[in-house]
């Protein structure tokens, strides 16, 4: 994907129709985020240009991070004040920690990341061991569900839209959640499910898990 289309598919998250999408999955994550009180430290893995969750609460402490140093240099551009809380990941199969990232996060949070992954349960469980004990991994994705009707609009219209933009959706999303099996996925030891949410829409679900003891 070139980098102009890149960044619009980020931008467009605000916009009608993607806005159906979106904003009720933010307005879920910030709920979430203000479950761990006033002031929480938050990981965003997989940021793209979203290093903070609109509407948690005023007094969180956000820290970003994306495989993609544009990404990355973009969002210090725009969010100059989070600059020394924004780092591009080592790897795909490992995260900052060093400087603002040394210390473990109230909350690790990854929206629409998981389902790009071939195997997602050694990257949850990475994201999982930055977790504090009481603290949450929270994991947002594309609802697969038999009743979904995700999978019928990928298929057609964001496929056209992705084919007129220069790229094709086909292979993005390897894997494929349902709620049944994003309850399932291994997060590690030490750690509880809480719930997996799915929006109004039936497209997307969110999962949060809880530390309930060391890694």
């Amino acid at each position: 994907m070139t980098e102009a289309p890149y960044f619009e598919n980020h931008r467009r998250r605000d916009r009608f129709p993607w806005s159906l999408y979106h904003r009720d999955l933010t307005q879920r994550l910030a709920r979430t985020i203000a479950e761990r009180g006033s002031a929480p430290r938050v990981l965003i893995v997989g940021s793209g240009l979203e290093p903070e969750i609109a509407g948690a609460p005023p007094g969180t402490h956000f820290h970003g991070c994306d495989l993609d140093a544009r990404a990355i240099a973009e969002c210090a551009r725009l969010h100059p004040h989070l600059a020394d809380r924004l780092a591009v990941c080592p790897s795909p199969h490992a995260l900052p920690v060093e400087g603002a990232f040394a210390e473990p996060f109230d909350v690790v949070l990854a929206k629409e990341v998981v389902e790009h992954l071939d195997d997602p349960a050694p990257w949850a469980r990475l994201l999982a061991s930055r977790v504090r004990i009481g603290g949450a991994l929270v994991l947002t994705t594309p609802n697969y569900s038999r009743l979904s009707t995700l999978p019928l609009l990928e298929a057609t219209v964001l496929e056209w839209i992705a084919r007129r933009d220069g790229y094709s959706r086909a292979h993005i999303h390897p894997s494929k959640f349902s709620k049944r099996t994003l309850a399932r996925l291994d997060v590690g030891p030490g750690m509880r499910l809480c719930r997996v949410e799915v929006a109004w829409t039936g497209w997307t679900l969110l999962g949060v898990w809880e530390r309930i003891a060391p890694a």
